[in-house]
């Protein structure tokens, strides 16, 4: 059995052989969509945190390099303890050329090497003469230069005999910046011809987890990349969560900013990650239920049918994450693994207890110490045991029956219709003499036994 979920791993020329989520078309698409294009090229891939965004990049990578497109992936949250993010991307594609070129002109590669570091120098310089972000080397225009001399003597005066320096020595040098960008972003624009054959694909740059990077480092690689590498015959695909990407410009340019329109000034062209949600039949969280109960082999002795099912319905209701449904599957294998075959185990009140501790902490705790009644869970929660004219519904209802029959008071139970299905659960208890109270608590203090991370 595994506790834990085994990671996917995408050999380097593998795409989407791996693929269960049905993704390979979009990947397809987004193929033909960059080497199609002979813009500069700055694409955005938005996804919700545990939607499978990582895996999807690097399977389209691997689609990459089956139809010879050169590709470099880049982790930035792997990468934003280096101070200046110019370093991290810069330092990737010299790296990524020197060791894949196919053209014998190695002078080329090598005089993008020095202009790289050249632009890198200089860029650590202006930082580190003065205490603020520096402006990025070129992005002032010659219409901005007039306006920064009227200013000039006022920033000096204002804030320091350092600050006014530094904004002469921009002045005097703006030409010679400018040069230098133009000259480093040409080169860049011709490395893609070293890397293929025919010299004519495209070099794709994938910049994944931008949303877990320190916000000041987020923001700092995204303006870079549009001010410094975005050049014709590179395409750049940012992936993030574009609402925790926005709140990183807020904390950096203050709350009043438009970040969604400030992040359009540097993106071309939106996409999201494909998420099949209509037919449960055939949605990204059936499938994948399916995929991760075959990785975790969970012995379940002839209750795995049942088990699948009952999470298929509760990740549909609580609308789960990839991720989130990952955790909740060792949640299960925990508690199954130090289970014996002879224990007492309901799937229903199992398997919603094991995604409630994912979903809200605070309802887990309350049932832990039983301080919540079955009225106010299904206010918490949303669940009913009303009648469902729905297949799948119909078994979110059997399960809140379930959680009925543990949570409700003896005089409330006594005064259930004779008739009533309820009645009827505690015939499977007989054997296990456990009193139907104790139900919750006794699984959940053996879901709590061992800490999920």
């Amino acid at each position: 059995m595994n506790i834990v979920t085994p990671p996917i791993t995408v050999g380097e020329d593998e795409a989407f052989e791996q693929d269960v989520l049905g993704r390979s078309n979009f990947g397809q698409s987004l193929l033909n969509l960059v080497c199609q294009s002979s813009d500069e090229l700055v694409i955005s891939l938005d996804g919700k945190w545990g939607e499978g965004k990582t895996t999807f990049v690097k399977m389209w990578k691997g689609m990459l390099n089956q139809a010879d497109v050169p590709s470099i992936y880049i982790d930035a949250f792997a990468n934003d303890y280096i101070d200046d993010a110019f370093i991290a991307v810069a330092s990737a594609i010299t790296t990524y050329i020197e060791l894949n070129s196919v053209n014998p002109d190695a002078q080329k590669s090598k005089e993008f090497r020095e202009k790289a570091k050249h632009v890198g120098v200089q860029l650590l310089s202006w930082t580190a003469k003065v205490g603020i972000k520096a402006a990025t080397l070129g992005a002032i225009k010659d219409s901005d230069i007039d306006e920064l001399k009227d200013i000039q003597s006022d920033v000096a005066k204002g804030l320091s005999t350092v600050v006014g320096d530094y904004v002469g020595e921009r002045l005097a040098s703006h030409k010679q910046d400018v040069e230098l960008l133009q000259s480093f972003k040409g080169l860049l624009s011709e490395m893609p011809s070293l890397l293929s054959p025919e010299g004519d694909k495209p070099l794709v740059i994938i910049i994944d987890e931008l949303d877990r990077c320190k916000p000041t480092y987020a923001v700092e690689l995204i303006e870079k990349i549009k001010h410094l590498f975005s050049v014709k015959n590179v395409v750049f695909v940012l992936v993030m969560h574009r609402k925790q990407l926005e709140e990183a410009v807020k904390c950096i340019y203050g709350q009043n900013i438009d970040a969604h329109t400030y992040l359009q000034k540097f993106i071309n062209i939106e996409t999201t990650i494909p998420k099949k949600t209509g037919d449960r039949n055939d949605s990204d969280i059936n499938q994948y239920n399916k995929k991760l109960f075959g990785l975790h082999q969970i012995e379940t002795w002839g209750d795995g049918r049942n088990l699948v099912d009952s999470l298929d319905v509760l990740a549909t209701h609580f609308n789960l994450s990839l991720r989130q449904l990952e955790r909740v599957y060792t949640n299960l294998a925990v508690f199954y693994a130090s289970s014996s075959k002879n224990q007492l185990r309901l799937v229903p009140i199992i398997s919603f207890l094991a995604v409630i501790k994912v979903v809200d902490s605070s309802v887990y705790e309350a049932l832990l110490h039983q301080k919540m009644t079955y009225e106010e869970l299904c206010e918490k929660t949303g669940l009913s045991e009303h009648d469902q004219e729905d297949r799948n519904l119909r078994r979110l209802q059997f399960l809140a029956m379930w959680l009925k029959f543990s949570l409700i008071t003896d005089e409330q139970f006594e005064q259930l219709d004779e008739n009533d299905r309820i009645r009827g659960f505690g015939q499977s208890l007989w054997e296990y003499n456990v009193e139907r109270n104790r139900l919750i608590p006794i699984f959940i203090q053996k879901l709590s036994m061992f800490t999920v991370s």
